[in-house]
């Protein structure tokens, strides 16, 4: 019966990660960012040109327009975490070079979010303490932009691999993790949307920016950190690998500083960061160095 359960799960994941519920995901996240762009732009209208009408308005909604960018990004990247976690079963790597790709793009949303905070006059936009965090912001992204990419290329193609012992099994035990992290996704997302309601209403906007922005992705990745652990165990039931498992236990690391990015006040969570990725392509490239080079290729 528990076997039964266990290949039911498995072809539910498949289920959900089929070609066709990935396309109809992904135009249903698009329409939504597309939708709330136009939303987010008609209320910066409102409260530029009406602002009395609604009291609570000009302290909730920002006055420029470049504003409205943050709230569609904020939507793609849901989708981007989803795309995560549906990764973990057919690859580790592929799961961590998504884990580089949304604090990438969570970086870049920022971005959006400190240009939107200058003036519209070229005193504000020349002033140090406003015109320093967008540079360090925007440099940091493009940091990361270039890492994310060596990554993935070091990743472009396969190389001689040890034998992994019943890996359709193995791969079956990620599907399923990869479906409880599902649930808890969608659990954190329902959450901490509600949480952010709960702050707007008791005009508490701080706290609720501060949820929108950090705390959704740091309680995320704690989970996914546990995840990681949990696979890097199992795996040790189908490889007896030193550098395959040195790699995957590299992977935590990485996920770890990612997670204590999130924890940290700005600039230092790009430190974080960019340690989290460097140290990825720097593992990746011991890695394959250590399988191509100190391994008979035999397999």
């Amino acid at each position: 019966m528990l076997v039964d359960s266990f290949d039911r799960s498995a072809s539910f994941y498949d289920k959900l990660n089929s070609t066709k519920n990935l396309i109809s995901l992904e135009k249903i996240g698009v329409l939504l960012a597309v939708t709330a762009f136009m939303g987010h732009l008609g209320m910066i209208a409102w409260n530029r040109n009406l602002p009395i009408l609604i009291p609570f308005m000009e302290d909730l909604i920002s006055k420029n327009y470049l504003s409205a960018i943050y709230t569609p990004f904020s939507i793609l990247l849901y989708y981007e975490v989803y795309l995560l976690i549906l990764a973990i079963p057919n690859s580790i790597t592929k799961a961590i070079g998504k884990q580089f790709e949304i604090i990438s793009l969570i970086i870049i949303r920022d971005v959006f979010k400190d240009l939107s905070y200058l003036g519209e006059n070229s005193f504000d936009m020349a002033h140090p303490d406003v015109l320093y965090p967008v540079l360090i912001d925007m440099v940091g992204a493009l940091i990361m932009f270039l890492f994310v990419g060596v990554f993935y290329h070091l990743n472009r193609d396969k190389i001689g691999l040890p034998i992994v012992k019943s890996l359709e099994k193995f791969v079956k035990f990620k599907k399923i993790i990869s479906l409880l992290l599902t649930i808890i996704f969608l659990a954190l997302s329902i959450f901490h949307f509600s949480d952010w309601i709960n702050n707007l209403l008791i005009h508490d906007y701080t706290t609720g920016q501060r949820v929108a922005e950090t705390g959704f992705y740091q309680q995320l990745f704690t989970v996914i950190i546990f995840a990681d652990i949990f696979i890097l165990i199992i795996s040790f039931m189908y490889s007896d690998s030193y550098e395959l498992t040195f790699r995957n236990a590299g992977y935590v690391i990485s996920t770890l500083l990612i997670r204590f990015g999130f924890a940290v006040e700005k600039p230092f969570d790009l430190v974080f960061f960019i340690t989290a990725i460097a140290f990825g392509v720097l593992l990746l490239l011991i890695y394959r160095y250590f399988v191509k080079y100190t391994r008979p290729i035999n397999l």
